[in-house]
Parts: C-alpha cells; structure tokens; sequence
C-alpha cells in the first residue's frame, strides 16, 4: 500500500518507508496525531516542540490540505519542517506507519474513528495499536455530551461516553489490541478550553464547562 503525503489542497505526493526513517531519526520523538482533520493541532505541537516529528493522520486529505501547504513554507513563514501530514485510515495502516509513534494522541475525534473508538472495534482500536512501539503513550480525549440534533443520524445510537463507560467497555476492548488504559476523568473547564484544536472550539461554543472525556494508557511491549 503507497502511503501518501498530503501538501495542498487536493495535492499529495508518495513517501516511502526511507524518507519516513530519515525524518524519525532526526527528531527525538515522534508524535501521530491520529484523526487530525484540519491539522491544526498538529501545527501546534510542531511548533512547540522543534525537536518532534509530527505527523498528521487522517483519512481525508482535504481538511489537512491548508496546513500541510504552510507547514512547507520557509520556517519564517511560517513552515514546520517537522511536521508531516498523511492520508490514511486508521483500520487499513500502510505497513510503513507500523511502530513509528512514541505517542499517540487522538483529540475529539469524528467520523468512523469516533465510532470504532467509542464502540472499541477492534479493526479500529488495533489500528491504533500497531501506529505505536512497545510502550508508546496513547492519549485520547472525546466529547463526553449528548450529540446535537444536527449530528448526522448515524450517531443516533451512539453511547455517551462517561469515566464509567470507558471503564466498562473501552478498557477491555483496548486491553484486547494491547493497549492498557488507566481511569478516564472528565477535563476541567479550563483544560476544555485550552485544546488547541478547531472542533473544540465548536463543540465548547457557548458552554461554560464542555464535558470532554479524558483517558490515557500504554501499548504493552
């Protein structure tokens, strides 16, 4: 399977296993931001960690395509040489992105991996797992609320995550793939609101304390 580098608007380019290799043994990390969307988060963490590989997940490529095109620019334009933004769903990983994460982050996430996550598929959930090495952190943070009339319906059905929920479902469901996780907690209004990502901002739109889950765990060895 070619794994594809997203760096515009409709554009991508192949990377192959060498040139992936050659950005991980320049940095001290490597971060996937898995679901990344707009890529903004992405951005984020790049830019505060210069040291980091980033890379932004996602199997849509069009949302990423704004911030994967300045992340090339000049560094004083704006460009984050250590960021990298591919296209590729979670539950079909090339083989080249197997092992490559040192932690694993998926903020709010939407669409098919919201569901396989919340539900602990297990196509979805081991995809996750074999993004990450032997003892990679994995942190995941969902919308612990009731979804809004204008959802689309396929999430109608869909439970409400709550600490309680992820404890009784999700927990042994990652163990499966594993991946060991510790207690959810709900985020504090502050931590809420400081997640630097576009779809917080909306989901938190006018709520004083929007109810994000937060877990976090360890792929075992």
């Amino acid at each position: 399977m070619t794994l594809a580098r997203v760096i515009g608007k409709g554009r991508t380019v192949e990377i192959d296993r060498d040139e992936l290799s050659a950005l991980r043994a320049s940095a001290v990390r490597t971060i996937v931001d898995v679901g990344t969307g707009d890529g903004r988060y992405a951005y984020a963490l790049a830019s505060t960690h210069d040291q980091w590989l980033v890379v932004g997940l996602d199997a849509l490529d069009e949302p990423m395509g704004e911030m994967a095109h300045k992340a090339l620019r000049k560094p004083a334009k704006g460009g984050r040489p250590n960021v990298v933004y591919v296209r590729a769903a979670v539950e079909a990983l090339p083989e080249e992105l197997f092992g490559i994460a040192d932690e694993l982050h998926v903020l709010l996430p939407w669409g098919r991996l919201l569901e396989g996550i919340v539900l602990a598929c297990e196509n979805v959930v081991r995809g996750l797992a074999a993004l990450g090495r032997p003892g990679a952190h994995v942190d995941v943070t969902l919308n612990g609320e009731p979804w809004a009339e204008a959802a689309p319906s396929r999430y109608a059905d869909l439970p409400v995550v709550t600490p309680g929920y992820v404890a009784a479902v999700m927990v042994p469901g990652f163990a499966r793939a594993g991946i060991d996780l510790a207690s959810a907690r709900y985020l504090s209004a502050e931590e809420a609101k400081a997640l630097p990502t576009t779809w917080a901002r909306r989901l938190g739109h006018g709520r004083a304390h929007p109810r994000f889950v937060h877990f976090a765990g360890v792929k075992k060895t």
